[in-house]
């Protein structure tokens, strides 16, 4: 293989899907339980509905997808630090949490946002 001729440099958004009228749900999740803070949508996107969030150097787009049906596998993976207290507050709000093995020196788990998009989060653990 040879090397190619430009560098990826990082994620600069992920885009999630959610139906139609969704908004208010996806500020109480993203905003209150994951403590993401909303970000204003450029005006000229404003009128095709969603909202995107920002916590750190990730930004999150939840899109309007009419007839949306979330994917039982595809998911983003967010890095934190402090998984134990993430999952505590998680499930204080009432969230629930699904448990998953460590993935080569990393705890991880899964969540389902309120549209059902499967979101896993992640902690380099030391081995």
């Amino acid at each position: 293989m040879s090397a190619a001729p430009f560098t990826v440099e990082g994620l600069h958004h992920v885009q999630l899907a959610m139906p139609p009228g969704g908004e208010p749900e996806a500020q109480r999740f993203y905003g209150d339980v994951l403590m993401f803070d909303q970000v204003a949508k450029p005006e000229h996107l404003v009128p095709r509905g969603g909202c995107w969030f920002r916590s750190g150097p990730l930004e999150l787009h939840l899109g309007v997808e009419e007839g949306f049906r979330a994917s039982a596998k595809a998911h983003p993976a967010v890095r934190v630090l402090g998984l134990a207290a993430l999952r505590a507050h998680v499930e204080a709000a009432g969230v629930s949490v699904e448990t998953d093995t460590d993935l080569d020196g990393h705890a991880r788990w899964y969540v389902r946002d309120p549209f059902g998009n499967r979101l896993e989060f992640i902690e380099q653990v030391a081995r």
